[in-house]
């Protein structure tokens, strides 16, 4: 009869130790936001593609781009703000239509995308390619025996 007493009270016990655990736990975070708000946040997304239209005194820019989930051209509005940083421009200004940007950005609490980062891909000029390199080499040499 001891053994079975001393089961059910040591039973009980852990019972109320677990809950009154589970109960402080949710007392503790029950003032922070939750960590899908925060990540949700903190998350950086990214698109490459083309500019469709250029709004200046807006700081907007559309950009039409393939949504690799869909398979799918899709067009996005995005804007910039002062904390926005540029590769290949000194300015929002310089962005024009038809440019290809490569853009992170980040969703804003009014759903806005709000762009973190924009690279206009510039194509790289027309250089002497390696194998033309090797021959003016090669003929070099068999000039100057």
């Amino acid at each position: 009869m001891k053994i079975r007493t001393g089961f059910v009270f040591g039973f009980i016990l852990s019972c109320a130790l677990l809950s009154a655990g589970t109960v402080l736990s949710q007392d503790e975070i029950a003032g922070l936001p939750l960590a899908q708000d925060m990540a949700h946040e903190a998350e950086t997304q990214w698109i490459w593609g083309d500019v469709v239209s250029v709004d200046k005194a807006a700081r907007s820019i559309k950009v039409k781009y393939l949504d690799y989930d869909t398979d799918t051209e899709k067009e996005m509005a995005i804007t910039a703000d002062d904390n926005t940083k540029y590769e290949n421009v000194n300015s929002f200004d310089e962005i024009k239509p038809q440019d290809t940007l490569s853009i992170d950005y980040k969703i804003g609490t009014d759903a806005s995308n709000i762009a973190v980062n924009i690279s206009v891909e510039r194509p790289e000029s027309v250089e002497t390619s390696s194998e033309d390199i090797f021959m003016e080499e090669d003929n070099a040499v068999t000039d100057s025996d």
